[in-house]
């Protein structure tokens, strides 16, 4: 049975989409997520940034951080899925005050542009690029569990991209969440809301707590010379809910 008291009184109105029924916001009604955040060079990050208006956020005057985050998606609105982001979180226009600005930024909510985000199916791959010009690609995402671990593994045509492993944290009771998603579409940069229905988690910075093996694949070599570097950062919530807005705002890129 679907709980759905956190989805009450939320306008949930039917569109026709590719000749399917389908409800805007997508409601997620049962999600595992782990969220992880790896420090990274500055400069490496500014580089994948399609604006200059978008100011990472650092943990030194060096480095920024990269966010991977893993999500099960056991029911919603478009079907059981399985997704990867791979996010920097950044401010607009105006630069953080280091450190203090990144813990104040993802306590709060982070602004996180995505730069890559595989799904494991093609209603999902259709809705984010359409909707959102999310950078979507079709690969294979699995989750399994054992010994106190859950392990992502990500894979496209029989190469491996990477194994992003977290300890089963005890998890602690925890209300609401917000992080706003950034994607680009032609001159104007998009921003759509996700709102987090934590229920319960667990947070970390002792790097013992993840493993992280990159594979053979492109995208794992694009990481590999972001130059990932130690664990600052993971959030895990066995057992959440989220609604994803439409774009909800747009901006000058430049």
């Amino acid at each position: 049975m679907r709980d759905l008291s956190f989805y009450k009184q939320v306008d949930h109105p039917q569109v026709e989409y590719r000749g399917h029924p389908f409800n805007m916001p997508v409601f997620y009604y049962d999600v595992t997520a782990v969220i992880v955040g790896f420090l990274t060079p500055l400069d490496n990050v500014t580089a994948l940034l399609p604006s200059n208006r978008m100011k990472p956020l650092r943990a030194t005057p060096w480095h920024t951080v990269t966010i991977i985050a893993c999500f099960e998606y056991r029911d919603c609105d478009a079907g059981p899925y399985n997704e990867v982001a791979i996010a920097f979180p950044f401010t607009m226009d105006h630069s953080a005050p280091i450190f203090t600005g990144l813990l104040k930024n993802i306590a709060a909510g982070p602004m996180a542009y995505i730069y890559k985000l595989p799904v494991t199916t093609e209603i999902a791959l259709q809705f984010g690029v359409d909707f959102y010009n999310f950078p979507k690609f079709i690969a294979n995402i699995d989750f399994s569990r054992d010994a106190g671990w859950l392990h992502c593994h990500l894979s496209e045509s029989g190469h491996n991209i990477f194994t992003l492993s977290s300890k089963m944290l005890s998890v602690k009771s925890s209300g609401r969440w917000r992080f706003d998603c950034f994607s680009v579409r032609e001159d104007r940069i998009l921003r759509s809301e996700v709102t987090v229905n934590v229920r319960q988690q667990a947070m970390s910075r002792n790097s013992r707590n993840v493993n992280f093996k990159l594979g053979d694949h492109n995208l794992a070599q694009e990481l590999l010379n972001l130059r990932l570097g130690r664990m600052v950062h993971l959030q895990y919530l066995p057992s959440c809910q989220t609604i994803l807005s439409s774009v909800v705002e747009s901006y000058e890129i430049n």
